[in-house]
Order: structure tokens, then sequence, then C-alpha cells
């Protein structure tokens, strides 16, 4: 099954919102890290940066299967790219490189459907939903419910995600993550959303969470 690579890589250089601009050096390092990507995986790889903290550096792509990254992060090629962040990202400490999958491929657009791929949209929000185990059916069931609510509001790009394969334990309790990618012109019209009538339909996914977090991201120019 194929599944979506979700990592995010805190950068060692200050970067500020005042400031964001990734270094030179840095840029030409993730396109080299880009193009081993690819030609690994056979997949096209998407690098983001994140709004609220431009440190820190998200990237998605397409593997075949778990296996099939592990494989890949054991070998040579990828030692290599170790060595070529060395100096660029954060290993240790409570802010440090983490990695996972989603099951399938959170990328695919239905060509019947008119929308833009969400990766294309000026600020791509990020939304991490932290599910009961137990409620997971229920919670899908509402999702499905009301995604035509976030979609309508953020016409022309598809809603998008993916369950988290990797499970986190939380309490001595292994907990569900829904991982939802949507498409805004800017973070004040994502915020807005909230203020509007159809988003009391949609907070009704709040009854089948312990908790959200979310984040903004924007394309790394170049990069996609």
């Amino acid at each position: 099954m194929v599944v979506t690579e979700f990592a995010v890589f805190p950068l060692a250089r200050p970067i500020t919102k005042d400031n964001p601009t990734l270094a030179v050096d840095l840029i030409e390092n993730l396109k080299q890290a880009k193009a081993v990507l690819e030609s690994v995986s056979g997949y096209r790889f998407h690098y983001f940066q994140q709004i609220e903290d431009p440190s820190i550096i998200y990237i998605t792509g397409l593997w075949d299967s778990v296996a099939a990254h592990e494989v890949f992060l054991a070998s040579p090629e990828n030692q290599k790219l170790l060595d070529l962040f060395k100096d660029d990202l954060r290993w240790t400490g409570d802010r440090m490189i983490t990695l996972w999958h989603l099951e399938g491929d959170v990328f695919a657009l239905d060509p019947s459907i008119d929308l833009k791929s969400v990766f294309t949209a000026p600020t791509i929000s990020c939304n991490r939903h932290f599910v009961p185990s137990e409620k997971k059916e229920e919670f899908s069931s509402k999702f499905k419910e009301v995604r035509g609510i976030l979609e309508d509001y953020s016409k022309p790009f598809k809603v998008i995600g993916g369950w988290r394969i990797e499970k986190e334990q939380v309490d001595g309790k292994e907990r569900e993550e829904w991982v939802l990618f949507s498409g805004f012109d800017s973070v004040e019209h994502h915020m807005a959303f909230a203020k509007t009538k159809p988003f009391e339909k949609y907070r009704e996914i709040v009854g089948f969470v312990q908790g959200f977090e979310v984040k903004h991201l924007r394309a790394i120019e170049g990069l996609q």
C-alpha cells in the first residue's frame, strides 16, 4: 500500500517571522535531498516552511510502503543526506526531527472534481486531530458529514487528509491521529472560517477528539 511520508525538520539556525528567508546553501542542500528522494521513491516530494515558526521545515512525499521507506532510511544514500544536513538540523532535545506516515496517497485528486491541489494554495493549513481509538469510526463518520462545509469555504482547493500509521501512546493508551490539509488565501482567511455560520455545524467534530494542533505552511520556492 502506498503511504505518505510526513517529516518535520527543525532547523538549527535561528529564523524568525520577521526574516523567514532560508540560507542559499540550505536551499541547495534541500534541492539535492529532493532529487535523491524522488529518484529512490519514484514519487514527487513537496517542501514547506511553517508560517508560525519559519525555522521548521515539512517534507511530504510518497513511498510504495513503510518498509520501502525504511530500506531507504538504512541505505548509504540516506546516510549521505544525513551528513549533508548535520549542521542544518536539530538532532536532539525537545525540538528534533520527527517522521511518520499517513495511510494511502493523500495527494490524489479525483479528475472528475474541479478542485486544485491543496499544495498549490498560498497558505496551507495542517490540522492534526488527536482521536481516542474508540472514537475513530465516529470521527470518520462525522468528518465525512461535514467535510463539504470546509471544502466549500476553501474552494478552489481540495481538502485532503489521512490517518497516521505509527500510533502515539498517551497515558498508556494508544490514540489515533487524523492529519488534514486545506488551502487558503492567508492565515487570516483560515481563521475567519470560525466566524461563519456553517462553522457551527463543522465544529461538531470537536466532540470526537482529545485535542488539535493547527499550523500553517507555505511552499518553499523552487522546491515544489
